[in-house]
C-alpha cells in the first residue's frame, strides 16, 4: 500500500492519489454507512467521523505523520502468516499482531534468533516450550477451527482483561471449555494459560520489596528475613498461613522481549526501518531519531550507530514525580 501521502505535500497528485488509495482500502473493509476512526493531523485516531468527513478531514489537515500502518482501517499487518489456517486473516483481531513465520533466509536477525533458542534447546537435551508454542501457532486449535491455540489463549486472556474477569471465574471457564472440547488441549485453569505465554517472554517475575521501599529482595539479598537498612519484616504476620511477602515489584525482564522482537520478521524490519529506509522530513517530528537527544547520542557512538539491530532505550516519565515536587511539569 502506497503511503506517499502521509508526506507528501497538500493537494499534490500525489497527495490526492494517496487518498483515494486509503479511501478505497476503507471501502473494501467497511459498510459505506459505517463510522471509521479519523487518522488527519487534529483527530489522530481517538475520534469516529463518517467516512465522507473522514475523506475531507485527510485533504484539509493531512494525515498523521505517525501513522504509516492503517491497522485501524482494515489493513491486516499479519494475520494471513500468524493463523497458519485458510481464510483466517480476519482484521482487528489481537493476534493479528503477533507473527510467528517461519524465518526466511534472507532476515539475518530472525535466523539468528531462532538458531539461538534452538541450541538453548540441544544444550539442555529438550525442546524449548518456546518451539512448541510456534508450532501450536501454526494449527488450527481443533478441526475446523479457523484459530490456532495460541491465538485462541491470547484472545481469552485480553477478553479477561478487558472486562477484568476474575482469576477464579476465568479458570473455571476454561475448565468448562477444556472438559467440553477434548479435542482443543486447552488448559484448564488461569495460572497454566498463564505459564504458557510466559514461554514467549510475556510474562513477568515477582521480586519482594521492603514494606518501607529501602531495597528489594533480590540477588544477594534474596534469602534475607529482615530489611538490612530498616529491619522491617519482609512478611506478613499471618498465624498457621503460608507467609505472604508485604509488598511486590513485578519486574518484565526487557532481554527476552528484544529477543522475541527479532524472532518476528515484520517487527524486526519495523525497529530497523530508522536505519533503513527513514527519510528525515524537515520541521516534523515522525520518528524518535528526529530528536536531539537521538541525533547526540548518534554522534557520541558512531559504532553503535553502524548495526541497525542495535536498539535505542528511552526512559519516559509522564505520569509521575521524579523530584517530588508536583508544581514542576
Amino acid at each position: 500500500m502506497d503511503r506517499t501521502l502521509i508526506h507528501a505535500t497538500r493537494f499534490s497528485d500525489a497527495f490526492t492519489d494517496g487518498v483515494d488509495q486509503f479511501m478505497s482500502l476503507v471501502r473494501d473493509r467497511f459498510h459505506e454507512d459505517d463510522a471509521i476512526l479519523c487518522p488527519c493531523c487534529n483527530c489522530l485516531n481517538q475520534f469516529s467521523q463518517s467516512q465522507n468527513d473522514v475523506h475531507d478531514h485527510i485533504y484539509l489537515f493531512g494525515m498523521s505523520a505517525t501513522y504509516t500502518r492503517w491497522v485501524h482501517h482494515g489493513e491486516v499487518v499479519v494475520a494471513e502468516i500468524v493463523e497458519y489456517v485458510e481464510d483466517a486473516n480476519e482484521p482487528g483481531h489481537l493476534g493479528d499482531v503477533l507473527d510467528v513465520d517461519e524465518p526466511d533466509n534472507e532476515d539475518e536477525g530472525t535466523t539468528e534468533i531462532l538458531a539461538y533458542l534452538y541450541t538453548v534447546a540441544e544444550e539442555d537435551g529438550q525442546q524449548p516450550m518456546f518451539v512448541k508454542v510456534l508450532e501450536d501457532a501454526k494449527h488450527a486449535l481443533c478441526p475446523g477451527s479457523i484459530q490456532s491455540r495460541f491465538s485462541f489463549l491470547v484472545r481469552m486472556l485480553h477478553i479477561k482483561s478487558v472486562y477484568r474477569i476474575s482469576n477464579t471465574t476465568f479458570s473455571a471457564i476454561l475448565k468448562l471449555l477444556s472438559r467440553s472440547f477434548p479435542n482443543c488441549d486447552l488448559p484448564d485453569s488461569y495460572d497454566k494459560a498463564q505459564k504458557y505465554l510466559k514461554e514467549l517472554g510475556l510474562g513477568y517475575e515477582l521480586i519482594h520489596v521492603c514494606d518501607n521501599n529501602c531495597v528489594l529482595f533480590w540477588k544477594d539479598l534474596a534469602n534475607l528475613e529482615n530489611c538490612p537498612k530498616c529491619k522491617e519484616s519482609r512478611w506478613v504476620d499471618v498465624d498457621g498461613a503460608k507467609r505472604l511477602p508485604k509488598k511486590i515489584l513485578r519486574y518484565f525482564p526487557l532481554i527476552p522481549r528484544l529477543k522475541r522482537m527479532f524472532a518476528n520478521k515484520a517487527t524486526s524490519e519495523e525497529i530497523r526501518w530508522h536505519k533503513d529506509q527513514w527519510v528525515p522530513v524537515d520541521n516534523e517530528m515522525s520518528h524518535p531519531a528526529d530528536s536531539d537527544a537521538w541525533k547526540d547520542f548518534d554522534d557520541v557512538y558512531p559504532s553503535f550507530v553502524e548495526d541497525a539491530r542495535n536498539l535505542s532505550l528511552g526512559l519516559a516519565t509522564s505520569g509521575f514525580n521524579p523530584f517530588g515536587n508536583m508544581n514542576t511539569t
